[in-house]
C-alpha cells in the first residue's frame, strides 16, 4: 500500500522541514498513483498537513523540540489513518479523516 510505505519513510526521517519537504513530495507524487479514492483522501490531507508546515517554517529557525512535537503529531494521524486504511473498511476510513480533521482543529495547528 502506498500510503503505508510513505508512512515509514517519514519516520525514518528527522525532524525538520526537510522531512515535511520530502512527505509533501512523496504524497504529492502518489495521489494520482493510489487505486483507492480513499487512500488517495488520505494522502491529500497528509500533503495539506506537510504543505502548510513548509510554508509556515521554511525560512524560520523552529527548535528541535518544535519540530519533533510536529512530527510527531502528523505521524500520530498518519498511524490512525494507516490502521482504517488496512482494514479495507470505508465508513472505518472516513471515520478517521473525520477523526484527524477534529483532532487537528481542537489542536495548536502548529500546520
Amino acid at each position: 500500500m502506498i500510503f503505508q510505505s510513505i508512512l515509514t519513510q517519514f519516520q525514518t526521517l528527522s525532524s525538520g522541514t526537510d522531512a515535511f519537504k520530502k512527505l509533501k513530495q512523496l504524497c504529492e507524487q502518489n495521489i494520482p498513483l493510489a487505486t483507492d479514492s480513499s487512500e488517495q483522501t488520505a494522502l491529500f490531507l497528509i500533503y495539506g498537513f506537510a504543505k502548510n508546515y513548509v510554508l509556515l517554517y521554511e525560512d524560520q529557525a523552529v527548535t528541535s523540540e518544535f519540530a519533533q512535537a510536529a512530527k510527531q503529531q502528523l505521524l500520530n494521524y498518519m498511524l490512525q489513518l494507516d490502521g482504517a486504511i488496512q482494514t479495507g473498511q470505508k465508513d472505518h476510513i472516513l471515520d478517521s479523516l473525520n477523526q484527524v480533521t477534529a483532532d487537528y482543529m481542537q489542536s495548536s495547528r502548529v500546520f
